[in-house]
């Protein structure tokens, strides 16, 4: 999928998100296209690396930014955005990383890049965090020990709590300008809400 209909482009953000919809929508035994999924998972291994980092539209790509100065300010090898919705999604997909290992190589990559609020670095990504916190959580043991301790330190210490801005997070990360306050805090409390799942 891509961000318009039959346009013959594909991306693994968008894609991502339609896997969720429709695994959702099995969960709650809605008809879904059961060959559209078994495509996913085909688009997931085209555009994963023999290192298990996943690309945004093909293997080895970097995730997406804005034209200008925006890679400069958020560079893309701070993080592993699309190689968490990519670990992800295989979860959801009901792939487990005992007989795919490029899952569990996913998850290396992406204990590589822990959440860090680091303002001046680039590297506050409350998407990336999102889908690697809610891949993490699948892995278990020692990932997700080690993943939400960092994920404490980075979103819990730094909500809000003054004026009217209390109880939110502040749109600093890569995709803050776009979304604003609501997006950074709708994402980072969907982020805490996999210690419940």
């Amino acid at each position: 999928w891509r961000y318009q209909p039959r346009d013959n482009d594909n991306d693994t953000s968008v894609t991502g998100w339609c896997i969720m919809a429709y695994e959702s929508a099995k969960y709650f035994d809605l008809q879904v296209n059961d060959n559209a999924l078994k495509l996913c998972a085909t688009w997931l291994d085209n555009v994963t690396d023999p290192s298990g980092r996943a690309g945004y539209s093909k293997a080895g790509e970097p995730s997406s930014r804005h034209p200008g100065d925006h890679m400069t300010r958020f560079p893309t090898e701070k993080g592993e955005a699309m190689t968490a919705v990519s670990l992800f999604c295989r979860f959801f997909m009901g792939q487990d990383p005992k007989e795919k290992t490029t899952m569990t190589d996913a998850a290396n990559l992406i204990m590589g890049k822990p959440p860090a609020w680091d303002e001046k670095s680039g590297v506050i990504d409350h998407y990336y965090w999102y889908y690697a916190t809610y891949a993490m959580y699948q892995m278990g043991g020692k990932y997700w020990k080690d993943w939400s301790k960092k994920v404490e330190n980075a979103v819990v210490k730094n909500q809000r709590m003054d004026g009217n801005s209390t109880g939110s997070w502040d749109p600093i990360g890569v995709w803050g300008e776009d979304g604003g306050r609501v997006y950074s805090t709708a994402t980072l409390v969907l982020t805490l809400e996999a210690y419940y799942r």
